[in-house]
């Protein structure tokens, strides 16, 4: 009955969407993130995948406080430690002239360090790591922060290629079967399979064949997911 009057009323259907376009697109895409960490916490609860959560561009810390609560809700079986890497205070800084985008420009998504780990005071098991990557966990940096614990949720939201890169090949040891790896701004750069974090991934799986993915899902605006058959 609602959808026949619907189907015939101008108005109604100008007020639906009126009410969709007003939204924006951003917090539409947020959204689909957190729902994104909800299924990758889920899917490796019921997989049984151990290790822990990385998140390499955290900002101020929603999306990694949505996987710490999300793992909290479903009363898990499992222990699990979260490490958030970002830059805070300093915010982007292109290391490679490629990164250049007209929306992710240097010195953009400044957050504070002290505001972030403020955020996750209650929370123990969660570790934050200050600095940009390509100083952090280059190289082989970075091996004494993870401790023994391999990786079960791999979550790339770093925006430009470079960082992007070098969060994959320090995650690269920790990866295992069924662990998920998150993407965002994945359809970036226009596209371009040689940049932004679709290029990083590209390169990635390209550089080392051994290590076997397949499609688990999309979210947002431009979101994916994978999640690791074989390494």
């Amino acid at each position: 009955m609602l959808y026949k009057i619907a189907k015939n009323s101008a108005f109604l259907q100008n007020l639906a969407v009126n009410i969709a376009t007003s939204i924006h697109p951003s917090i539409v895409h947020n959204f689909g993130k957190i729902e994104m960490i909800k299924k990758a916490i889920w899917n490796c609860e019921l997989e049984e995948v151990s290790g822990g959560y990385f998140e390499f561009g955290i900002y101020e810390g929603t999306s990694l406080y949505a996987a710490v609560k999300a793992h909290k809700k479903i009363n898990s079986k499992i222990s699990r430690n979260f490490y958030g890497f970002d830059s805070f205070d300093d915010g982007f800084k292109y290391f490679d002239k490629r990164d250049i985008h007209p929306f992710f420009k240097e010195g953009d998504f400044i957050s504070s360090y002290e505001k972030v780990k403020k955020r996750f005071s209650k929370f123990p098991n969660v570790k934050l790591i200050k600095g940009y990557f390509e100083e952090t966990v280059a190289n082989g940096k970075g091996a004494d922060i993870h401790g023994k614990d391999k990786c079960a949720i791999l979550f790339i939201d770093c925006d430009l290629m470079n960082p992007a890169t070098v969060a994959l090949e320090y995650a690269k040891p920790l990866l295992q079967a069924g662990t998920i790896i998150i993407i965002d701004d994945y359809y970036a750069y226009k596209g371009d399979e040689n940049l932004g974090t679709y290029g990083a991934f590209h390169k990635f799986l390209h550089n080392h064949p051994n290590i076997k993915a397949r499609e688990f899902s999309d979210y947002g605006y431009g979101g994916k997911s994978f999640i690791v058959m074989k390494v």
